[in-house]
């Protein structure tokens, strides 16, 4: 896949998604080469927010607690992609759709890419501008399931992967907000 099929991804359901089913990649291979990566962005970001605009986001934050969240947001986001692999082939096997682990993995981590990108508007301190811009990486992250689910889970059924996916996207944005609680709470106690 190039990288400039990526927006592609966001509208079709074959541009990109065709190159990425018929590549297979492993589950390993997208843990080290896609999700690693991009799981440090966000805890760089909250790094940075903390140090420069820790006092605008929470004033009486030590920095050593902003480390803590940067780090426990880090693993909590590789655990989370790897959780909603498995929820992923769990709504897929109670529909008959027969699915692979590397194929989840992979719809799994491509839906979180919006959301890890979204962590680049804490360089702006603004609370209301960072969480519309989470709420566009969240947007951004459902239309990439919605268009990724009838490729790489292999069905055809438009109602069947429409269901499919609204059940897979209701799940990403309860951990969502999960993940946003996880830095929030521990920086307001």
């Amino acid at each position: 896949m190039k990288a400039s099929d990526y927006p592609h991804m966001l509208t079709s359901y074959h541009k990109g998604w065709d190159e990425l089913k018929a590549r297979h990649p492993a589950s390993l291979k997208v843990l080290f080469s896609l999700v690693i990566p991009l799981s440090l962005l966000p805890a760089a970001m909250i790094l940075y927010a903390g140090g420069v605009n820790g006092m605008y986001y929470a004033a009486d934050a030590p920095f050593s607690r902003w480390i803590a969240v940067a780090v426990i947001f880090f693993f909590a986001e590789i655990i989370t992609v790897s959780i909603m692999a498995t929820v992923i082939r769990q709504i897929a096997a109670m529909r008959d759709f027969s699915t692979d682990r590397d194929s989840a993995y992979l719809l799994a981590a491509l839906g979180a890419v919006p959301l890890w990108l979204s962590a680049l508007t804490l360089f702006v301190p603004s609370i209301a501008f960072n969480a519309f811009c989470g709420v566009l990486g969240l947007a951004a992250s459902f239309c990439l399931l919605y268009h990724g689910v009838p490729s790489l889970l292999g069905t055809q059924e438009d109602i069947e992967a429409q269901d499919v996916a609204y059940l897979v996207m209701s799940v990403g944005a309860a951990a969502w907000a999960l993940l946003c609680a996880l830095v929030l709470l521990p920086l307001f106690m």
